[in-house]
């Protein structure tokens, strides 16, 4: 891009990242297309641009954007797992999985690596080994304090869920009904997605921008 292009773009960021904040998403939305229209090359714009979207319940143009922003940078790993969450929260937990497969090859002190493996056992209803997982990738994790915020969330539900089912299985006095492997895993599917639906949030982009 020329200087005077840089600058169009820049300013257009500026002001779709304004915007966002005062929670306009359309006018947002309409903004960061702009400054994609000027620099289709930003992954960073698309990262935020399917930020935004997620905000107003736009899953099928969310993930489209980050999509757009792992083609152009594949070692986005902040977006990868934006992406891989939104998955995960639409039910979706193997293509989540496969997803966030890149972050597994991250150091094992890892937040987002910490973060997925946490997600993994929790889709397999491993809580105590999620919850390890998830509380080790908030001590790892320095650089994105709304992510750690969103985390806690996830560990508190858990907990609570744990909590849940411990009471159920102490009140429970029926004998348990037969049900079929197909209705075992459509159940399982199910809990899932309840568990899981809470969780997708708005994380800010921290770095520059690009």
């Amino acid at each position: 891009m020329n200087t005077t292009t840089t600058a169009n773009f820049d300013e257009t960021l500026q002001e779709a990242l304004r915007v966002s904040q005062t929670n306009d998403g359309p006018a947002a939305i309409a903004l960061f297309q702009q400054a994609l229209a000027i620099n289709p090359q930003s992954a960073t714009t698309y990262s935020l641009l399917a930020a935004e979207y997620i905000t107003l319940g736009y899953v099928a143009e969310s993930e489209a954007a980050y999509a757009n922003a792992l083609m152009l940078a594949p070692e986005f790993h902040l977006a990868r797992f934006q992406m891989g969450l939104l998955q995960f929260t639409s039910a979706r937990v193997a293509i989540a999985l496969l997803t966030w497969q890149p972050l597994l090859a991250l150091s094992d002190d890892h937040a987002l690596k910490l973060f997925v493996m946490g997600f993994a056992h929790m889709a397999q209803d491993d809580f105590e080994v999620a919850l390890g997982y998830f509380e080790r990738g908030i001590q790892s994790n320095i650089d994105i304090p709304p992510l750690n915020t969103d985390i806690q969330r996830v560990i508190r539900e858990i907990k609570s869920l744990q909590e849940k089912l411990a009471l159920d299985a102490t009140n429970s006095t029926e004998p348990t009904p037969t049900i079929t492997p197909a209705e075992e895993e459509n159940k399982h599917e199910s809990e899932v997605e309840t568990s899981a639906h809470f969780l997708l949030n708005n994380y800010q982009q921290q770095g520059p921008l690009h």
